[in-house]
């Protein structure tokens, strides 16, 4: 990260700007990581009536529309307001949470589709579903915060089970994508099996589920903001405000793509 080139942590800058930074905790209990996900979703179904019309859409900055900028605000205010409420699930833990992503995911891809049109694409949003429920149970897998910053897995959870049930998803999300013509979803679930793969196959350690958690992510952004460019200014913008924030408030690179290798 640049900025930790620029301003030491033993500067008096750095401990000014630290100090500074505690005034933003609130932020964190707005639950930002999971923006990306419910962006990418909402993005997701307007991708959908996109590709319908023009297979071959690339690059495209025009698409953008106010509605659907209207959209993102929605998906994030429903972030916000549920990232404290202790009754809604944050992981997959019984059917009552399945319930609840199911009904979230489907939601974010009408609303991100009907932005575009008014027509709802109802076969062409399961692959969509199930590799967004293949992620999920990536993330619904336990993991601990050891004293030095690292991570660890927390004994006794469904790894492998998880692991199991997110990697025929994944796969069946890529099968079908490619059954549909959507080079987009058929795609992504392609490059992110192997991630779900190595986890099952390697001995166990954290980097591989950290990796599976990151990329699982990363890819989807990645690949539809390759169909809409202006997607990297909201998704770079809020990185980048994590970044500067978890520098100043712990001393640590935060998100990022490094893992724990020791």
């Amino acid at each position: 990260m640049l900025i930790n080139r620029i301003i030491k942590p033993d500067s008096n800058l750095y401990r000014d700007l630290s100090n500074k930074s505690n005034q933003f905790d609130y932020f964190m209990n707005w639950d930002p990581l999971r923006w990306f996900g419910m962006w990418c979703m909402a993005l997701s179904g307007f991708n959908i009536v996109k590709g319908s019309e023009n297979r071959y859409i690339y690059w495209d900055w025009s698409s953008g529309t106010v509605f659907f900028y209207l959209v993102l605000i929605i998906v994030t205010i429903w972030t916000v307001m549920s990232s404290n409420n202790t009754n809604i699930p944050k992981k997959i833990n019984g059917p009552k949470s399945v319930l609840y992503f199911f009904v979230l995911g489907l939601s974010c891809l009408i609303l991100g589709s009907l932005s575009q049109s008014v027509h709802i694409y109802v076969f062409n949003y399961v692959p969509y579903i199930l590799y967004y429920f293949g992620v999920l149970f990536v993330f619904s897998i336990h993991m601990k915060s050891n004293y030095d910053n690292s991570s660890s897995i927390a004994n006794g959870n469904n790894r492998l089970l998880n692991l199991f049930f997110a990697s025929i998803l994944t796969l069946i999300s890529s099968l079908l994508g490619y059954q549909l013509d959507d080079p987009i979803i058929s795609t992504i679930s392609t490059v992110y099996m192997p991630f779900l793969i190595v986890s099952i196959i390697m001995p166990i350690h954290v980097r591989h589920l950290q990796r599976a958690r990151m990329y699982g992510l990363f890819i989807p952004a990645v690949f539809l903001s390759i169909r809409y460019p202006w997607f990297l200014i909201p998704l770079c913008s809020l990185f980048f405000i994590l970044r500067i924030y978890h520098y100043f408030r712990f001393n640590i690179v935060f998100p990022t793509f490094a893992v724990d290798i020791d």
